[in-house]
């Protein structure tokens, strides 16, 4: 095999040259796919489940739901990356990305997050319940596990902050050791968020290097869309909801074969949203 030849390259434009100067070599490990479903089936479960329980779940507690039940019947996508190798996480817990809008700065807003803890035994009745209840703690700044962690970080420098995070990283993920007054794996095994109250259909999230999670589902806006739908062998378009999913993933955890049988299994849990109602281990 011959060597690449060093040589530079000719005149190259100043977009090319800005280029070059912005971006160093790629390192990301991120893969995208995307998953469109029929939601006809989990909007009826999220109106029954409404009315039987008086909880008001929405797609992102159902998605978040079914992806802990994955999660839990495929350990080895439920792992941590530590110093180059894959370590099995023992709870899983989902991450849910929650905007928190302040009516009396014009509408100015910012993000912060919530994990429901052992989400893969939680029905998604409870995932709402908790969810909500978490949610009004952290509008009203009084969140028992971070409002404390975010006044602290308000108060210090911006210059700061990269520096305090990469020593947080080495203490709670190289080393594995607990810091009081911070959870073990406050970021949770993996994380849902959504910009379908935006109206959006599509966009894919990044993978947030301190959380250390392998994959991210981003749920897009349900449209009205014309849907192919058998019955007893005989194909018919029909208009359905449709249902967008965008998967941000960990090559180095997730290769396609993987991805493929994520995919695949999310997409009959909320297709068939009723298996849901099962325990993680049955389903």
């Amino acid at each position: 095999m011959r060597n690449v030849r060093l040589r530079p390259a000719g005149d190259l434009s100043i977009f090319r040259r800005f280029a070059l100067a912005a971006w160093d070599d790629p390192r990301d490990p991120s893969i995208h796919g995307t998953l469109e479903l029929d939601a006809t089936a989990a909007l009826a479960y999220l109106e029954t489940l409404h009315a039987r329980t008086g909880e008001r779940p929405t797609l992102t507690h159902l998605v978040g739901r079914a992806l802990a039940v994955v999660l839990a019947e495929r350990p080895e996508l439920h792992v941590l990356v530590r110093r180059g190798r894959l370590y099995p996480r023992e709870d899983v817990d989902i991450f849910f990305q929650v905007a928190l809008t302040d009516d009396h700065a014009c509408g100015a807003s910012d993000l912060s997050g919530l994990v429901i803890r052992n989400a893969d035994r939680k029905s998604v009745a409870a995932i709402a319940h908790e969810f909500g209840e978490r949610l009004a703690q952290i509008r009203r700044d009084c969140d028992p596990h971070i409002a404390a962690v975010r006044h602290r970080l308000a108060a210090l420098p911006t210059g700061l902050l990269r520096p305090i995070q990469a020593v947080l990283d080495v203490v709670q993920y190289r080393l594995n050791l607990r810091l009081p007054g911070l959870p073990r794996d406050s970021f949770g095994s993996a994380a849902v968020t959504t910009v379908g109250m935006f109206g959006i259909r599509w966009a894919y999230a990044p993978l947030f290097p301190p959380a250390h999670w392998p994959i991210i589902l981003l749920v897009g806006a349900v449209t009205p869309r014309p849907w192919v739908v058998e019955d007893q062998g005989v194909a018919r378009v029909e208009v359905r909801p449709v249902l967008p999913l965008h998967a941000t993933l960990d090559h180095r955890v997730i290769d396609g074969v993987q991805a493929a049988r994520l995919s695949t299994r999310i997409e009959e849990l909320l297709t068939h949203p009723e298996l849901l109602d099962a325990p993680a281990d049955s389903a």
